[in-house]
């Protein structure tokens, strides 16, 4: 986990995450990044990758590239104040991965990726506010931060530039990050980062923001996929009507009662908000793993042998999740059951044991011949050889 230093994490959590910025000095002491600039560049330069360059012409003059990027893109740039930005890294290189389980403070559903920026001497993407929270790590070079929590509304921009930049910005606080610092940023707060170096090099840790209508959206389509609203609007007494043309308090009373019975459903509410949690965006999508073929599938034995002998991890693109739920049975007697979310479903969990299907949710990377040791449950191994050939679960290069 990062280290806190003058604030402890129940303190961050209560005071700080969603509320207001917190720097936190040496976060990641002795931090070194796992990418080199000439690594993030290359990157950009491939098809599957999003990419883009923010170039500073003038005061409020940017110029906006995006990629995929040719070599000879980056020799045509100016000597400085341009930006380079990697989006999705954490799905593209494992040791920036392996970054994320030191987030684990917050839920990992909630984040939405790795983005990693490298910018020359006074390189920046302009001021401007996001709608989401974001851990912003110093891993090279010195960058100076400008702050502020005033006019971060969507009619305060810049118009007729490529970038979505507030007009109006009074700075409130100003921080200095070097190498191993993380700025904490909060949603609708205005942020302006700015290169003190040549070399400079930002991970955006980010998580995912959810507005209250994408939701009631997303629980309708559930509710109506699964059937589980078929009850008929039931009109109020009509014995007092007076005006036949009224649409009355009643009435509407009577709509609300109806639309309340969908949100009186805890199940539904459950099991529609993990497929909702571990949904994947459409980039995500097109680079999820290719189901493994019969013939390339391992058998039982040299499975066993890979989850002693080989490290192994999660596909970085696939989103896990679990819930504890009461088992839908009327013999149940308040048993739970773990019900297992991925990449938007709900994953059929083959008998599993509870700590199986836990333990594959909650780890990236299964250190200690942690599969090894799950495999010797006969009730396991039906969910770890699916997850195996869903690709689900692959060799890592990270050592256990």
């Amino acid at each position: 986990m990062i280290h806190f230093q003058q604030i402890d994490l129940q303190t961050f959590l209560k005071d700080y995450w969603q509320k207001q910025p917190l720097l936190i000095k040496q976060a990641l002491p002795n931090f070194i990044s796992p990418l080199s600039a000439e690594e993030l560049a290359g990157l950009s330069l491939e098809p599957e990758v999003e990419s883009r360059i923010v170039i500073q012409r003038g005061h409020q003059d940017y110029e906006l590239l995006t990629g995929p990027f040719a070599e000879s893109t980056y020799q045509t740039l100016p000597e400085q104040n341009w930006t380079l930005l990697v989006q999705g890294v954490d799905r593209l290189v494992p040791e920036v991965t392996e970054l994320l389980d030191k987030f684990n403070f917050i839920p990992q559903w909630r984040v939405d990726d790795i983005m990693i920026s490298y910018a020359t001497q006074g390189g920046n993407v302009g001021p401007h506010f996001d709608h989401y929270d974001v851990f912003l790590l110093q891993a090279q070079g010195k960058r100076t931060w400008h702050l502020t929590s005033k006019h971060c509304t969507l009619d305060n921009f810049l118009p007729n530039t490529p970038l979505r930049l507030m007009a109006k910005y009074e700075v409130e606080q100003t921080f200095y990050c070097e190498p191993g610092d993380i700025l904490y940023i909060p949603p609708k707060w205005g942020h302006h980062g700015i290169s003190e170096t040549d070399d400079c090099m930002t991970y955006s840790i980010g998580y995912r923001s959810y507005r209250g209508q994408e939701l009631w959206d997303s629980y309708g389509d559930y509710l109506s996929e699964k059937g589980l609203l078929q009850t008929l609007y039931a009109d109020p007494d009509w014995s007092n009507l007076k005006n036949s043309a009224e649409i009355t308090a009643e009435s509407e009373q009577a709509a609300k009662s109806l639309l309340t019975q969908a949100l009186n459903q805890p199940r539904a509410l459950q099991l529609w908000f993990g497929r909702f949690a571990t949904q994947l965006d459409t980039h995500a999508l097109e680079q999820c793993p290719e189901p493994l073929a019969a013939d390339e599938m391992p058998n039982d034995s040299e499975l066993e042998i890979l989850l002693a002998q080989t490290p192994i991890m999660r596909d970085p693109v696939c989103r896990f999740a679990f819930a504890q739920m009461p088992v839908k049975h009327p013999n149940s007697q308040g048993e739970v059951e773990t019900v297992l979310f991925v990449n938007g479903q709900v994953e059929p969990t083959q008998g599993a044991q509870a700590d199986c299907i836990q333990t594959l949710a909650n780890q990236r990377f299964y250190r200690d011949a942690t599969l090894y040791q799950l495999w010797q449950v006969p009730e396991n191994r039906e969910l770890i050889r699916h997850f195996w050939q869903q690709q689900y679960l692959v060799p890592s290069s990270i050592e256990g």
